[in-house]
Order: structure tokens, then C-alpha cells, then sequence
């Protein structure tokens, strides 16, 4: 036997060939995990395609039902026409929107404060 294989890999020219082999690897290992996620999209979209029920026919979508007799402005009807749509959209024609009301934001305490603070130093 006349050498080992660790003998084409001595001086610059043997580290320059090792670093092409290892750099070589590393991106044929990230582009086949990119191959795979970009598989998996598609047979995710495949997948969600047939469970979806096909439309036989374009239905009428109900009308949006009053607003409450309380005194609404024009963003107040806006808004309840885009809510009624996006609600209709997700859940189907039988979904109806009767009222709605904004919603009081939690009171903030001083576990909460204290835990802002820490994320927005990076502690």
C-alpha cells in the first residue's frame, strides 16, 4: 500500500478540496429539504382541495339582518357588512350575523407590564 486517503487532502490544495466536498454536501443536504417542503405545499394544497365540498350552484347570500335600534353611523354598517362577509366566507350561507358590539381590552396589570418591559430590553 503506498498511501492512505488522508494523503490527497495535505496543504492548500487538499484543504481547498476538502472545504469544495463539505461546502458540496451541505447544500445538496438544503436544497433537497427545500425540494421536500416545496413537495409537501403541494400535497398539502391536494389535500385541502379534495376535502373541500364543490359549489353546486351560486346561492344568494341572505341579507345582512338590521343593526339594533340604537343609532349606527355609516362605519358602524360598514363594519358589520364586512364582518357578515368574512364570517359567511369562512363558515357558509346558513352563518348570520345578528349584532355585534366592540369588546374592552383587558385591564393591564403589573405581571403583564413587567413581562413587556423584559421582552422589549432582551433580557
Amino acid at each position: 500500500m503506498t498511501g492512505h486517503i488522508s494523503s490527497y487532502f495535505v496543504g492548500v490544495t487538499g484543504g481547498l478540496t476538502m472545504s469544495f466536498i463539505a461546502f458540496s454536501i451541505v447544500f445538496t443536504v438544503i436544497v433537497g429539504l427545500m425540494l421536500v417542503m416545496m413537495g409537501m405545499k403541494h400535497v398539502c394544497a391536494a389535500i385541502d382541495n379534495m376535502s373541500k365540498p364543490k359549489p353546486a350552484t351560486t346561492a344568494q347570500p341572505s341579507p345582512a339582518p338590521a343593526a339594533p335600534a340604537a343609532a349606527v353611523s355609516a362605519d358602524d354598517d360598514e363594519l358589520l357588512a364586512v364582518i357578515s362577509a368574512a364570517i359567511m366566507a369562512a363558515c357558509g350561507s346558513t352563518a348570520r350575523v345578528v349584532a355585534f358590539s366592540p369588546v374592552k381590552a383587558p385591564v393591564s396589570t403589573a405581571w403583564k407590564n413587567v413581562g413587556r418591559l423584559q421582552n422589549t430590553e432582551g433580557c
